[in-house]
C-alpha cells in the first residue's frame, strides 16, 4: 500500500477543488498612470495612453526611401545580426518557461517500476532467513489546488515575462534597422563629400596646370604657383581621409548584417534624396506601437504578478494526492486484479514561523513594481522627447537646407566670377582660391544638412515606433 486511503479527505478534496476558483490574492495589473501633455509642439500629434490591444503588424519602412541597398542592408541585418540571435534566443527561453509554468495548472502524474529482492532473517525459535520478491508499478498523482491563485499570479508572471522579451526583440529590430539606416546615410555623405573633392580637385589640378605655364613663362610669381600647389595637396589630404571614414562606415554596416568586415563592398552612390514627407497630422496611435513602451507595460505587469506571488505564500497550502498501480510477490501475478492497490488523501501547509521573512519577500516584490513603473513612465517621457527632437529638428533643418542652398548658389557664383576675373587678370589669385574654398565648404555643408535631415527622419520613425 502506498497511501492510506481516507474518505474524509476525499471529500474535504472535493470541496476544495471548487475552491481553485476564487479570485487570486493581489491586485490586479494596471497601466501606471501620468500626467501627460494633450498635444506635440509639431504636426499636431495628439496623445493617448497607452493600452495593450494589440501589436502592430511589422512593416518595413525603409522602404520609404526607395532605394534598393538600404533595403537590401536593412533586411539582411534583421535575418543575420548576432544580437537579433541573441534576443531570439531569450526570446524563445522565456516562452517555453511560459509554458512549463503554465503545466503548474494540472495534475502531475508519475509513472514508475521497481522489482527487489529481500532476505531477512526470521524472529522465531530456530531463527533461519526468508527471502522475498516485490514487484510494484506505481501511479502517482500530486495536485495543488490554486485556491490563492499563487500559479495563476506564476503564470501571468511567465506569460508578461515571455510577451517583455518579444517586444525587447521587436525593439532591437528597430534599433538595428535605424542604425542600418543611418549608418548608411552617412556612407552616402561621405560619397557626396568625395564626389566633390573629386570635382574640386579637377579643378585645383588645371589652375596647377595654367598657372605652371604662365610661371614657366614668367607672368607671375612663384607664390601663386606655390599656393596652387598647396590647394591640390590639401583637397587629396581630404579626400583620402574620405576614403578612410568610408572604409569604416561600410566595416561597421557589415557588423550590423552579422558578416566579417574582410571584403565587404558597398556600392558608390554621391545622390543625397530627400526625407519621406511627415504628413500634417500624425496619428496619435503610432506611440503605442513603440516595443519598448510596450516591453516596459509588460515588465511593469509582471512586477505586478510577483505581489500576488508574494501574497498568497501567506495562505496554507493545500494539495490533493493519491497513487495506484500494482504490487505482488510474483512477476507473473503483477498485474492481476487482486494486486491492484491505491490510495487518495489531501494535506495542507501553513507558514507559522516565517511571517517576517514572507512580509520582505511582499515588500520587495511591491518596491520591484514601483521600480518598473517608474521606468515605464520614463520610457514614455523618453519617447515623447525623442518624437518632440525629430519633429522639431526636421523642420529647424528644412529651413537650414533652403538657406545653405542660397548660400551654395551664391558661393558658386562668387567662384565663377573670381575665375574669371582671374583669367582677365584683375585680381590676384588669392581671390580665386578664397571663393573656390568657399564653394568647396558651402557644398560639404549643404550635404551635411541633407544627411542630418536623412538622418533625423530615421529617428522619427524610430520614435513613433515604425512607419507613420
Amino acid at each position: 500500500m502506498f497511501l492510506r486511503f481516507n474518505l474524509r479527505g476525499v471529500r474535504h478534496s472535493l470541496w476544495l477543488v471548487l475552491l481553485g476558483g476564487c479570485a487570486p490574492v493581489g491586485p490586479d495589473h494596471e497601466v501606471p498612470r501620468m500626467e501627460l501633455p494633450a498635444a506635440f509642439s509639431q504636426a499636431g500629434v495628439q496623445w493617448k495612453r497607452h493600452t495593450a490591444e494589440r501589436a502592430p503588424e511589422v512593416r518595413g519602412w525603409w522602404r520609404l526611401y526607395q532605394d534598393e541597398t538600404l533595403t537590401s542592408l536593412v533586411e539582411r541585418s534583421l535575418a543575420r545580426n548576432q544580437e537579433l540571435a541573441a534576443a531570439a534566443a531569450r526570446m524563445r527561453q522565456a516562452r517555453e518557461l511560459s509554458i512549463a509554468t503554465r503545466s503548474m495548472l494540472f495534475p502531475n502524474v508519475v509513472l514508475g517500476a521497481a522489482a527487489d529482492r529481500t532476505k531477512s532473517r526470521l524472529r522465531m525459535p530456530g531463527g533461519g532467513t526468508s527471502l522475498a520478491n516485490n514487484f510494484a508499478v506505481p501511479v502517482d498523482c500530486r495536485y495543488e489546488l490554486d485556491v490563492w491563485g499563487k500559479v495563476r499570479r506564476q503564470v501571468e508572471f511567465a506569460t508578461a515575462t515571455a510577451d517583455a522579451a518579444g517586444e525587447t526583440l521587436n525593439a532591437l529590430r528597430l534599433s538595428v534597422a535605424g542604425e542600418v539606416a543611418q549608418t548608411y546615410w552617412a556612407l552616402r555623405a561621405v560619397d557626396a563629400n568625395r564626389a566633390v573633392l573629386g570635382r574640386t580637385l579637377e579643378i585645383r589640378r588645371k589652375a596647377l596646370d595654367l598657372l605652371t605655364k604662365r610661371r614657366n613663362a614668367g607672368s607671375i610669381s612663384g607664390l601663386d604657383l606655390a599656393r596652387a600647389e598647396t590647394e591640390v595637396a590639401t583637397a587629396e589630404a581630404d579626400r583620402i581621409r574620405l576614403d578612410q571614414d568610408r572604409i569604416v562606415l561600410v566595416n561597421a554596416l557589415a557588423v550590423l548584417a552579422g558578416t566579417a568586415a574582410t571584403g565587404t563592398q558597398v556600392p558608390e552612390r554621391t545622390e543625397l534624396p530627400s526625407p519621406p514627407s511627415i504628413p500634417l497630422c500624425v496619428p496619435s496611435e503610432m506611440l503605442r506601437q513603440r516595443p519598448d513602451i510596450r516591453a516596459a507595460e509588460r515588465k511593469v505587469a509582471a512586477a505586478n504578478a510577483t505581489i500576488g506571488v508574494a501574497s498568497a505564500a501567506f495562505y496554507p497550502s493545500i494539495s490533493i494526492g493519491g497513487s495506484s498501480g500494482f504490487d505482488a510477490a510474483r512477476l507473473a501475478d503483477l498485474f492481476q486484479t487482486s494486486s491492484l492497490v491505491w490510495s487518495l488523501g489531501s494535506s495542507a501547509t501553513v507558514p507559522i514561523t516565517s511571517h517576517k521573512w514572507l512580509t520582505a519577500q511582499r515588500n520587495a516584490a511591491v518596491a520591484a513594481h514601483e521600480a518598473v513603473s517608474a521606468d515605464y513612465r520614463q520610457t514614455v517621457l523618453e519617447s515623447i522627447r525623442e518624437v518632440e527632437n525629430a519633429l522639431q529638428g526636421g523642420a529647424i533643418l528644412q529651413r537650414r537646407q533652403v538657406a545653405q542652398d542660397q548660400a551654395l548658389a551664391a558661393a558658386r557664383k562668387t567662384f565663377d566670377l573670381s575665375a574669371k576675373r582671374f583669367n582677365a587678370g584683375l585680381v590676384s589669385f588669392l581671390d580665386v582660391v578664397d571663393a573656390e574654398r568657399t564653394r568647396l565648404d558651402a557644398e560639404k555643408a549643404a550635404n551635411a544638412i541633407r544627411a542630418e535631415r536623412l538622418a533625423v527622419s530615421v529617428a522619427l520613425i524610430k520614435a513613433l515606433g515604425g512607419e507613420w
